[in-house]
């Protein structure tokens, strides 16, 4: 059987990745959020307090982006990925014998580096390297894995919850964890189509059975330091970084908000997951929209839609209000992540695409570290989140102006058309 009537093989780097995805969510926010109550009941933490531990890891996973999105781009994700998995498995075993706070900074710190700066990166340039017309659908198909972490694993802690404790959720986890993303990543995870005969997308390998493409539409190959002197680059930068900022603090505090508001910690979880399912449908919908406006609009139009999911939260007092912030702020949300993955590879192409990513990675972990925080701050301080969640609101509403200035660059060495 020839080789192009086959499967395109980068759907199996599609669904490796996705594994991965799923796995990582342990370090996610939604999964603390569910375990901030025991965690305070247990050692008499605070919110902020317990925010910082999210807080240390992104930091972390700011130091570390850089160094692993050059070595991704030379070695590729293979052993950069089952190492990251290896890694956040053990520390997850080990949060499981948590004596105190310094344990816990030190551990969870630790596992959420990992998976902010290691394997979230690897299963990103992973799948970006693989695919150029369909990048944003492969992106919003992996991105399923991080969905479904976030509506399956929130629900699986609060169910451990009621029949165990939050030493039984960290176990199960690690477990979960080192049985999933291992493995696979070692077996499957290859750098990219070229480096074993194949093209982007499942194109034919004989280049002259290739219909001749517009040179105005050729894939960029953009450097790291070509890429640093666009004002685009920064544009985009800024943007994504304040949707860090906002949706790693969302994600931490929406379901204590929701409790506070006068849900059940039951239909509070219950609202987590329908935001999760619904960014997967999201995840998936822009990126067949990014093929027809591009990711340009495709995420400032999103950005835009996520400030008005926000709003919605801070009314969600019913349980109707609340699920509808979760289906629409799913949606948006999801959105923004899938174009989130997509921009820089579109603007930039996948020649540098890990260095780039990890250049960018800790101005957006820096401002991923502070959301949290200062979300948990206002609320110890004034007992309410709506002040700070309307400052997130007006924070998206400016990413997506800034998208607006920010169209795909044009490489100076480029032939005019």
């Amino acid at each position: 059987m020839r080789a192009e009537s086959r499967p395109f093989y980068g759907w199996v780097i599609v669904g490796v990745a996705a594994t991965v995805t799923f796995c990582q969510v342990s370090f996610f926010n939604p999964v603390l959020g569910v375990l901030i109550e025991p965690l305070g009941d247990e050692f008499g933490w605070n919110r902020a307090t317990i925010s910082a531990a999210a807080a240390i890891g992104s930091v972390g996973g700011a130091v570390l982006s850089p160094l692993v999105g050059h070595v991704l781009d030379r070695q590729g994700p293979r052993l950069v990925t089952a190492a990251g998995g290896a890694v956040m498995g053990v520390c997850l075993l080990a949060l499981a014998l948590t004596p105190g706070l310094w344990w816990f900074y030190i551990v969870y710190g630790t596992g959420r580096a990992t998976a902010t700066g290691v394997t979230s990166l690897g299963a990103t340039v992973a799948t970006s390297n693989w695919f150029i017309k369909n990048r944003g659908l492969a992106l919003g198909i992996m991105l399923l894995g991080s969905r479904a972490g976030m509506a399956i694993l929130p629900i699986a802690v609060q169910m451990i919850l009621l029949v165990g404790n939050w030493r039984m959720v960290w176990l199960v986890l690690g477990a979960l964890v080192l049985a999933l993303s291992v493995l696979p990543s070692l077996l499957y995870l290859h750098r990219r189509p070229e480096d074993v005969g194949m093209k982007p997308d499942g194109a034919s390998s004989d280049v002259a059975e290739m219909p001749q493409a517009d040179p105005s539409s050729a894939e960029p190959r953009w450097t790291l330091r070509e890429a640093l002197r666009t004002p685009a680059f920064w544009f985009v930068t800024l943007a994504t970084s304040q949707m860090f900022l906002v949706g790693g603090a969302v994600n931490l505090h929406q379901m204590p908000h929701l409790v506070d508001q006068g849900l059940s910690s039951t239909a509070a979880v219950g609202v987590v997951s329908t935001f999760a399912v619904f960014g997967g449908v999201g995840g998936i919908l822009s990126g067949l929209v990014q093929r027809r406006i591009g990711a340009q609009w495709t995420f400032a139009t999103s950005l835009a839609g996520a400030a008005s999911g926000i709003v919605l939260l801070i009314y969600a007092d019913s349980p109707g209000l609340a699920y509808a912030y979760g289906v629409w702020y799913g949606l948006v949300f999801g959105s923004t992540v899938t174009m989130l993955q997509a921009i820089y590879a579109e603007y930039f192409g996948r020649e540098s695409l890990g260095s780039i990513r990890g250049a960018v990675a800790p101005v957006q972990m820096a401002f991923n570290a502070t959301g949290p925080v200062l979300a948990g701050l206002a609320y110890d301080v004034s007992g309410s989140y709506d002040r700070i969640f309307w400052a997130y609101a007006a924070l998206l509403l400016l990413a997506a102006a800034w998208m607006a200035f920010a169209p795909p660059p044009r490489h100076p060495a480029a032939a005019p058309t």
